[in-house]
């Protein structure tokens, strides 16, 4: 079987990265010999990162123009689609896309968030182009706000979306959106990156055997403050009581490095404003499977990357999340049944004390709950993700077999 994945970024980001490994993997369970062309916005940097065993993965150039500025880049394909809903020469521009779409047998759209926001004009005209040389089509693990498909303004969205052969939604609140919006090609699954793998540091992360609180905080997220600087003041007063009232030592961990984007950035800026510490240090090197290492070491965890909290949750770390959208409050209610107490919306940050007081009140004082609530899902994912995958592979096998007419029967609910 051939496959390709496209609306790929980079395996900077590590989430992404971990997209890539783990839907690769859930493939080869019932097709060993499958493989996956990769069309990526930056392919070196996809294989500084994914090994490519036995020749499994090939990374192409998802277009001619990647290789201006990702705000040039935008401009100028985005703002075509928009406009036009069409991107002009899209066979010669998207060359090695199309000749991969030309020879796969099924074609997955792997960024999770791709069609999250607005009205993703470019995801979706470059979908639909992509259908005329293969029509068997997968949005695999999204994530969608109801306010961005409902209304005449994202009718074009909602009528791409609804030409895959199939869609899985990751969590139930955009499950539920889409159900209501009369698509029948949707199913809910949650995100694949649940399963990736954990490496071992090769070392102690740090020199006491004190427990460790992992801390990630991404410039994205930043951007949706309403208080200027209120988001890093309150992750340097979250540390400031960690540090005077625990003996924790603290690892900002980087989960996305990518030039437009880095984590890195924030957790440089947390530590000029608190100071630095002989307890606190930056992690932001190592693929997916390193950083996921890294996070397995925490004894909490607070996340702003979507892909860093299902790393900690995957682990049964008790953890909080900084949250902006849906995915993050669809996948708390999917395991916690609520997401209050487990997600902060990063507008009610103003430098103050919300985030530590939710850090201790809910995630420390109840730690062991959550672990718990975290670790029956865990099960449950392994027990019923065995299931789902039969249908997966079902639906994957009949459209191999381009009996693209197939409806999973089976319905999954997380607990």
């Amino acid at each position: 079987m051939k496959v390709l994945l496209y609306n790929h970024g980079s395996s900077y980001n590590h989430g992404c990265e971990a997209i890539i490994r783990t839907v690769a993997d859930l493939i080869n369970t019932r097709f060993p010999d499958a493989n996956f062309t990769v069309s990526s916005l930056r392919p070196h940097e996809d294989m500084e990162y994914i090994e490519n065993d036995a020749g499994r993965f090939r990374f192409i150039n998802s277009d001619s123009l990647n290789r201006l500025t990702f705000e040039r880049r935008r401009l100028i394909v985005g703002s075509l689609a928009t406009v036009f809903h069409d991107i002009p020469v899209f066979p010669k521009l998207f060359a090695e896309t199309v000749e991969a779409a030309r020879e796969s047998d099924v074609m997955i759209s792997v960024g999770g968030d791709t069609f999250s926001y607005g009205k993703s004009a470019e995801m979706s005209t470059v979908s639909r182009k992509l259908r005329k040389y293969c029509d068997r089509s997968i949005l695999w693990g999204c994530s969608i706000d109801a306010k961005y498909l409902e209304g005449d303004k994202f009718r074009y969205k909602v009528d791409v979306l609804k030409g895959f052969s199939l869609i899985t939604a990751r969590e139930s609140m955009t499950f539920d959106t889409l159900k209501k919006l009369g698509f029948t090609n949707c199913e809910m699954y949650p995100d694949p990156a649940f399963i990736l793998g954990a490496k071992e540091p090769a070392e102690p992360l740090f020199d006491n055997d004190h427990d460790i609180v992992g801390l990630n905080l991404s410039p994205l997220i930043i951007g949706y403050e309403t208080v200027p600087g209120g988001t890093v003041k309150s992750y340097a007063t979250l540390i400031k009581d960690l540090l005077d009232r625990t003996d924790f030592n603290i690892a900002l961990i980087s989960h996305v490095t990518c030039k437009t984007s880095d984590d890195t950035d924030a957790s440089r800026a947390i530590m000029e404003i608190t100071g630095g510490s002989d307890r606190i240090k930056i992690f932001n090197h190592g693929n997916a499977e390193e950083i996921k290492g890294v996070i397995s070491k925490c004894r909490f965890f607070v996340a702003a990357r979507t892909h860093a909290s299902i790393a900690a949750y995957s682990q049964r770390i008790p953890t909080l999340v900084l949250g902006y959208s849906v995915k993050s409050l669809g996948i708390a209610k999917d395991i916690f049944g609520t997401s209050d107490g487990y997600v902060v919306p990063v507008q009610s940050l103003n430098g103050g004390s919300t985030l530590s007081e939710a850090f201790f009140g809910n995630i420390v004082i109840f730690g062991n709950r959550v672990g718990y609530a975290l670790k029956l899902h865990t099960a449950f994912l392994s027990f019923s993700g065995r299931h789902k995958i039969k249908y997966l592979v079902k639906l994957l096998t009949e459209l191999y077999t381009r009996n693209v007419t197939a409806v999973l029967v089976f319905k999954f609910q997380l607990c």
